[in-house]
């Protein structure tokens, strides 16, 4: 919920984040933004020394991304006796059962999943919607500092295409984290990513956790989040 997502911005920046990471929507965006603006007035108001505002960073999905994903399920076989717990757990009323629409209104549907398991029947899925880097990219790199871009191993085509699609707007960026889950043939697809990024090769004895990247006339850090490699 929208005003949640404020609300936790605002407390994380006065708690002295550094980054935080929310979804590539405008409204999300916008609704991070205005928890930002609450803090950085708090920390003015109470004189707060050493107060920096975060940085705002949103994912993006190169190829299929659980963090972006849905609810859906077909409202004609539930059963009419059914109590419709998923209809109450919804924290955005998103579930109807109405006379002019049954079923998950997509454009409320966040993704948190508390209306999975409570289905009596099963009947509920989760399904990803990867967001469209080309689509929104104008739109929601101009407004933030920072991007993690969600990649597995081989997607070698569905990275470079979006990547070369970002290079208008990453010039203004402070942060890049590419975000990659663990598999086989995880270090040779990350080093395959850093020759389409053109990210030098971390120097021999060092890890691949952070390396240096120029780009336009300005310089950026990339972050490597191998997800579940120890």
């Amino acid at each position: 919920a929208l005003p949640e997502i404020r609300t936790l911005t605002l407390t994380y920046a006065l708690a002295g984040a550094d980054c935080i990471d929310v979804a590539a929507d405008p409204a999300v965006i916008a609704a991070a933004k205005s928890g930002l603006d609450a803090a950085e007035r708090i920390a003015k108001a109470d004189q707060r020394s050493g107060y920096r505002r975060p940085w705002l960073m949103v994912s993006m999905s190169a190829g299929e991304d659980p963090h972006f994903r849905k609810a859906e399920f077909d409202p004609a076989i539930c059963p009419k006796d059914c109590p419709r717990p998923c209809e109450k757990i919804c924290p955005v009323e998103a579930i109807e059962f109405a006379a002019d629409f049954a079923g998950v209104r997509r454009d409320r549907c966040y993704g948190c999943g508390r209306c999975l398991p409570v289905c009596p029947w099963g009947l509920i899925a989760a399904h990803s919607y990867p967001t469209p880097i080309d689509a929104v990219a104008q739109q929601v790199l101009s407004q933030v500092d920072a991007l993690e871009i969600h990649t597995h191993v081989g997607e070698h085509a569905a990275f470079k295409d979006p990547w070369q699609t970002l290079q208008p707007w990453v010039g203004n960026l402070q942060i890049i984290s590419i975000s990659c889950p663990d598999g086989e043939g995880l270090i040779n697809y990350l080093k395959d990513l850093q020759q389409i990024m053109k990210v030098p090769e971390s120097a021999p004895g060092k890890d691949l956790k952070a390396s240096a990247i120029a780009l336009k006339t300005k310089s950026h850090h990339v972050i490597w989040q191998t997800d579940g490699r120890p």
